[in-house]
Parts: C-alpha cells; sequence; structure tokens
C-alpha cells in the first residue's frame, strides 16, 4: 500500500483506493503519526472537528471501512487506548 499524502491518494496493488473523505481524514491523521498511539478522543478531535456532533462509533466506523478498502493489518487497534499505524 501507497498513501500520497500530497495527492491524497491511497494506492493498494498499484491501484487507486476510492476513499471518502472522513476515511481519508483518518488514514492521514494515523500517517502523519506512524508508530505513535492515537487516542480515539484525538482522532475524533482530529477528524470530525470540536464543534460537530459526533456519534460515539464514528472513528470505529471510518477505521472498519479503511481496513475493508485497504487490508486487516494496515490499522491496528490498542485496546482502550487508540489506534496506530506502523511505518514500512
Amino acid at each position: 500500500m501507497v498513501v500520497d499524502l500530497q495527492a491524497r491518494a491511497a494506492y493498494l496493488g498499484g491501484s487507486r483506493v476510492d476513499l471518502t473523505g472522513r476515511e481519508w481524514a483518518v488514514l492521514e491523521a494515523l500517517v502523519l503519526r506512524a508508530g505513535r498511539i492515537v487516542p480515539k478522543p484525538d482522532l475524533e478531535k482530529l477528524v470530525l472537528g470540536f464543534e460537530s456532533e459526533v456519534a460515539s462509533n464514528a472513528v470505529e466506523v471510518h477505521v472498519s471501512a479503511l481496513r475493508r478498502k485497504l487490508g486487516r493489518t494496515l490499522i491496528e487497534t490498542v485496546r482502550g487506548i487508540g489506534y496506530r499505524v506502523n511505518p514500512p
């Protein structure tokens, strides 16, 4: 998998993967912090903003969609804390 932050695009096996705006925001937030755990509340603020009404499982929904599209091993769940993408 390749993530091009400049082009705001993700590629899997050379093919571009279509992501929604929120899916891209979650992926970008994790990739920019690769190797570090990003707590769920921080992802909610980064991705969904301070003012928006956030469903309690919004981040989980977007992470699940990313795993379906990009592979199950890309995003690691750190139980009770948040999520992490490990550097290549």
